[in-house]
């Protein structure tokens, strides 16, 4: 059998090839006449091209010649500096040498045409030659146009020979490529049709009866197996498929128990990606774990100090509350090994007493595995399910991908609530350092200052009359000292206005809006002192929007927004400039963003381009 299967494969082999290597030279022999093809087309629309050039050209002249007007010389003068690069590329494409060589004359001609003929004659009427309009002068240019012409038209003959070739050829070896695959193909049908009949009688009926148990398993019934009667090849084919369903009710076991495993895995971790509250994470784990390991309870459980452990979250099977917030005693359970050695454990618990989210005293199967944060022992996870259901092997290890889980979880909270309130900090004591530097100016130099300035003046009053250059020096460093005095001032309140620590927000956003360099529409309803922070926030938001304004949005107006609405103060700058307005470029957003979210809050930016620019700043409050 094997060697009939192997003349017939080989006799099979042997047609297919041969019709193979009969469309592989059908088809190179298409692809080199389509090839002729579509070079002949190529040339004969460049050949078209530079008859419409020609055209173009003795059109324009003619016109112009009788017309003496310069617009009919517009397609001439744009047609004759394009001409040689057209015949230029009608020679290129010419590959054969009697179309080369009628292309290289339409090139010399119409190039001779041009500046032998058409310009002298444009040039001649311009200066108002009158035989230059003679019937003479413009039967010449019909002549050397004609002659152009004629060799075009000998081009594009030849050409629409070619093409018409190379398409009968084309179709000839399309004719002989269907030929050779009918041929190959009826032949092949005829040795398969052999060949299966031979097949059918000598091996179908055997390997009908796997078959069918291929199909049971295909279907999902891994259980199915066949009797082991065939002999030779036949009875080891029976002997394999056995053994492979075994081996696929294993795998797919394992596979199942895989899959759920990494689909809870990715639910949870879905969970601790959103940046969700440790509660929901803890909820997640324990009704996770409780589905994956069938267990009959969880729970998730924090160690104290005192020995005894919180518990966190819990789920049951039965859907019962698992009491949770409160204090229990972990002595001879799982969760004391666990923390006692910072390692999965197994124990058997022997409760004589019926918890509210048991079904009844008597041994359980106990699992548990420990909470690491930032590599110290928090907790762990524990569950609990009937002795005479007891938990899978491995069930304590593969608990460990779901507290390693609660683990990050736990630590991106705390860190979160660090970096929250260290930024806190951070402003809070630029903040501090501004109003600090702000008091050292006005009760330091500022006072100094203003001594030296109520000096002059009574010295500049004590000059006597007969001195008037005196007083007059006397008197410019009286205004250059004011002068000063007026930059420290400002300089003080840009570092941190007086009227913010004094007044509070409301007076201090009115200041801002008064010495703003464009009109400003004020809306504020703040009627009570906010903490030092926020205000200090909201001030620099406006005062930065404010500038934005006036000095990149060249902005007419701006309205400024403030009021307090469910425990948050909202804050808006709106200004009818350019817009556009990108915080990546701007250190001072970037700033001020930073500022914001320190305090809890959020800030937005809205600019179109053209359509000005909104910024809507929330932050949370505590009314002093």
């Amino acid at each position: 059998m094997t060697g009939r299967m192997i003349g017939a494969t080989g006799l099979l082999t042997a047609i297919v090839s041969i019709v193979f290597t009969l469309l592989v030279v059908a088809v190179s022999d298409m692809r080199e006449s389509a090839e002729v093809l579509r070079h002949s087309r190529e040339r004969l629309a460049a050949a078209n091209l530079v008859e419409r050039d020609i055209i173009d050209l003795e059109t324009g002249v003619r016109g112009f010649v009788i017309t003496r007007e310069e617009r009919y010389l517009e397609p001439w003068d744009a047609t004759r500096f394009r001409f040689p690069a057209d015949a230029s590329e009608l020679v290129r494409l010419a590959d054969q040498p009697g179309q080369r060589s009628r292309a290289r004359r339409v090139l010399e001609a119409g190039t001779s045409y041009i500046q032998g003929y058409a310009a002298p004659l444009v040039s001649d009427v311009r200066q108002g030659d009158a035989s230059a309009s003679s019937v003479e002068a413009t039967e010449e240019g019909r002549r050397r146009v004609n002659a152009l012409r004629r060799e075009l038209d000998g081009f594009a003959a030849v050409e629409r020979v070619a093409i018409t070739a190379s398409q009968e050829r084309a179709d000839a070896d399309a004719r002989q490529a269907i030929v050779a695959a009918s041929v190959g193909f009826a032949g092949s049908i005829v040795l398969v049709v052999l060949f299966a009949g031979y097949l059918t009688r000598a091996i179908v009926g055997p390997v009908r009866r796997v078959a069918a148990m291929a199909g049971r398993l295909a279907g999902g019934d891994l259980s199915t197996r066949m009797s082991q009667t065939g002999v030779g090849e036949i009875g080891a084919l029976e002997r394999s498929f056995n053994s492979m369903a075994e081996s696929l009710q294993r795998s797919r076991d394992g596979l199942r128990r895989i899959n759920d495993e990494q689909a809870a895995l990715r639910r949870v971790a879905t969970i601790v990606a959103h940046g969700t509250s440790p509660d929901d994470v803890f909820a997640a784990v324990a009704k996770e774990v409780g589905l994956l390991l069938g267990a009959e309870a969880t729970r998730l459980l924090r160690f104290e100090a005192d020995g005894r452990a919180t518990v966190m979250s819990g789920w049951t099977r039965e859907g019962d509350p698992v009491p949770a917030g409160g204090r229990i005693a972990i002595g001879g359970t799982v969760a004391a090994i666990v923390r006692q050695s910072g390692q999965p454990a197994r124990k058997t618990e022997q409760l004589s007493w019926v918890a509210g989210f048991l079904p009844g005293p008597g041994p359980y199967s106990a699992v548990g595995s420990p909470i690491m944060v930032e590599g110290k022992l928090w907790g762990a996870v524990t569950a609990l399910s009937p002795h005479d259901r007891p938990m899978p092997q491995g069930a304590d290890v593969r608990m460990g991908e779901f507290t390693g889980l609660v683990g990050t979880a736990i630590a991106n909270t705390q860190a979160r609530a660090e970096l929250t309130a260290s930024r806190a900090r951070i402003v809070a004591a630029a903040d501090q350092t501004r109003r600090q530097i702000e008091r050292d100016l006005h009760d330091g130099i500022q006072q100094r200052l203003v001594s030296l300035t109520i000096n002059l003046r009574a010295v500049e009053a004590s000059v006597p009359p007969e001195l008037p250059e005196l007083r007059a020096d006397m008197g410019e460093l009286v205004g250059g000292l004011i002068g000063a005095l007026e930059d420290l001032r400002e300089t003080s309140r840009g570092i941190h206005p007086a009227i913010l620590s004094e007044g509070g927000l409301g007076p201090a956003l009115k200041t801002l809006a008064r010495r703003s360099t464009i009109p400003v529409e004020l809306d504020v309803e703040i009627a009570h002192r906010l903490s030092e922070p926020v205000e200090a926030a909201a001030y620099y938001v406006a005062a930065e929007a404010l500038a934005n304004a006036a000095k990149h949005a060249h902005a007419s107006v701006a309205r400024v927004e403030a009021g307090i609405r469910d425990g948050r103060l909202h804050l808006s700058v709106r200004d009818d400039g350019v817009g556009g307005a990108d915080p990546v470029r701007g250190s001072g957003l970037i700033g001020l963003t930073d500022r914001v979210e320190a305090m809890g809050g959020s800030l937005e930016i809205i600019s179109p381009s053209r359509q000005g620019t909104l910024l809507q700043v929330e932050l949370p409050v505590e009314i002093d």
